[in-house]
């Protein structure tokens, strides 16, 4: 995989990998930037979200039940200090659809998270990973991800 990333102004650039879908990057107002677009970390938050989510879908599917809905919510903690590297992250999973069993849903979280999401594989084993997830509206207990 390749990528492109031009400069435009400030610290605002436009950037495209292989599938040649430009992307807009900024930093927040704080760090000198406009606050335009998303920022490199934030980007990379939303990359491991979207891959977990995949996953996850992929892993539902294979019980041939729908999805009715479903979303994904991630808080990332960052270090306070430079160069404010990631800390923990949480995954706040929301979904319905019948048929689904809390267990199901808690095992698709697991298997991308520790086997499949290549983006949550790439991070750091010392980032705690904890989940929590609800289906059709009852809330399952918070849980923490073992990525030994």
């Amino acid at each position: 995989m390749k990528a492109l990333l031009q400069y435009s102004h400030g610290h605002t650039f436009l950037a495209k990998s292989d599938s040649n879908h430009w992307i807009p990057i900024d930093t927040g107002k704080k760090s000198g930037g406009a606050g335009a677009a998303n920022d490199p970390f934030q980007l990379f938050i939303i990359a491991a979200t979207g891959c977990m989510a995949i996953d996850i879908v992929d892993i539902l599917k294979k019980s041939r039940k729908e999805l009715a809905q479903f979303e994904i919510e991630t808080e990332a903690i960052r270090a306070e200090s430079i160069p404010k590297v990631l800390r923990s992250i949480h995954f706040q999973v929301r979904l319905a659809g019948e048929g689904f069993t809390g267990d199901q849903v808690r095992r698709a979280i697991e298997l991308s998270l520790t086997k499949y999401c290549s983006v949550s594989l790439s991070i750091d084993r010392a980032v705690k990973f904890s989940a929590q997830c609800t289906l059709n509206r009852v809330e399952c207990d918070l849980w923490e991800i073992d990525r030994d």
